[in-house]
């Protein structure tokens, strides 16, 4: 027998002896066709134990088997500590074989920094894959310009409302159009009742929310030289306008009182007592779970507010996609991020996906998909048109986003709390702010 021969033989055997025992072959094909080159290859994706034990996970696991032919297992990681470097960076600076990662733009940075993340580029343009025009421009990129992640879906924030609130003070249901921040505290004064434990809004302590203000008006947070914008008087402003709501126009709880825990992060969904609640559109997914959150009045929404004479505009952020440089099978990778990135969405759990829909395409996916998700609710597909799908809304990065922009937002949070509850004087905590941003970005550029 010749040579040759004997090793396509043992080959066969050795597979047919996997398939028989259930051991995944990774790296392995089955007889690929021309639309599934990668059909029987198997990719390890790294998720918490919680994560991919999910429905929407196996429902995407099932999807990319379809589409690609790929079989996909799982690298279970758990999640780090506050304070602790993420477990899966960990592992790829280990070197171990990893072919899929999904995290924030700000959290693969991360990774883009330690070197374990492998660009796109190349991969896209062997298979003539534009992902500029896929992803309208949002595909993910650093300092290098390489693009490094694909994004998959997006949680735009929005404006959520208790209708029965609204109703019990008589007062209209606002609109989308003009609604600005200015609207937004307006409103919220009529509705607040403290005499009857009514609170006519409800956004909490996080560093976000202290710079949002500023962020929507157009400030950058850093200068053309590197340093730190935060010394701009629109972010002293924003965090004065921001901890106002509660501790001086009293239109929600104070500071202290959220940073206790007697509002905690779902209060608006726990309570009824509470007219209206800024928050990201994963809020949207918890509306559907009356289970979980049961409820006897229904819930509105709106576009995010505002600043009174900037344009109409949104905070986002997205879930991107990454191949790790450690994978040993980066183009089947790639295949696979693809089809989570282009088909997450449609899978039926309420996505708003970041790859570039027409409005044809959007309004279809939200009558046939959104609306009977939210039929408790009645929200229409007007009003998720209006909210997540507004091509003339500008959509903003949350989070600061540049040099040492994590060790920053920690700084912030730490620094606006002591404000916020009266521990410093504004122009004390702006000065620190500045001064702990800078030195901050200063080691980051030093490394």
């Amino acid at each position: 027998m010749k040579v040759k021969e004997c090793m396509k033989k043992s080959t066969a055997v050795i597979m047919a002896a996997a398939m028989v025992a259930g051991i995944p072959m990774a790296g392995m094909k089955a007889e690929a066709s021309d639309d599934k080159p990668f059909d029987g290859v198997t990719l390890k994706w790294a998720l918490t134990d919680n994560a991919a034990s999910g429905e929407e996970t196996k429902a995407m696991v099932e999807l990319i088997k379809e589409k690609t032919g790929i079989n996909v297992e799982f690298f279970i990681s758990p999640t780090a500590a506050p304070g602790e470097i993420d477990k899966v960076l960990v592992s790829l600076m280990a070197g171990d074989d990893i072919d899929i990662i999904g995290r924030t733009p700000i959290q693969l940075e991360e990774f883009y920094r330690a070197g374990v993340l492998e660009p796109l580029d190349e991969l896209a343009a062997n298979v003539d894959y534009d992902m500029e025009t896929v992803y309208d421009g949002s595909a993910l990129k650093y300092d290098d310009g390489k693009t490094y992640g694909l994004p998959t879906e997006r949680d735009i924030w929005l404006t959520y409302y208790n209708k029965k609130v609204f109703d019990d003070a008589g007062i209209p249901y606002p609109e989308a159009e003009g609604w600005t921040w200015e609207k937004y505290v307006e409103t919220a004064q009529q509705l607040t009742d403290t005499d009857k434990g009514i609170w006519g809004s409800f956004i909490g302590n996080d560093a976000v929310h202290s710079y949002m203000y500023a962020n929507q008006s157009g400030v950058p947070a850093y200068k053309e030289d590197g340093t730190s914008n935060l010394d701009d008087p629109a972010y002293a402003e924003s965090m004065k306008w921001f901890f106002s709501l509660g501790n001086d126009l009293k239109i929600q709880p104070s500071s202290v009182e959220v940073a206790s825990g007697t509002y905690p992060y779902n209060a608006f969904m726990i309570n009824d007592n509470i007219g209206m609640f800024v928050c990201g559109g994963w809020v949207a997914s918890t509306l559907t779970t009356l289970e979980k959150y049961p409820r006897d009045w229904q819930a509105g929404i709106l576009p995010m507010p505002y600043p009174e004479g900037s344009e109409p505009s949104s905070l986002v952020i997205d879930m991107c996609y990454a191949v790790p440089s450690t994978s040993s099978n980066k183009e089947a990778a790639f295949e696979a991020i693809k089809c989570i990135a282009e088909n997450k969405y449609t899978l039926g759990y309420g996505r708003v996906p970041a790859k570039k829909l027409t409005e044809e395409e959007a309004r279809a996916y939200v009558e046939e998909t959104l609306v009977p998700m939210f039929e408790h609710d009645g929200i229409t597909a007007d009003e998720f048109m209006a909210g997540w799908f507004d091509s003339n809304r500008n959509y903003i990065s949350e989070k600061i986003a540049g040099t040492a922009d994590t060790v920053i937002s920690q700084i912030i949070t730490e620094e606006c709390l002591l404000y916020g509850q009266g521990g410093k004087s504004l122009e004390d905590t702006m000065a620190s702010i500045k001064s702990r941003s800078d030195d901050a970005i200063a080691e980051a550029q030093a490394e």
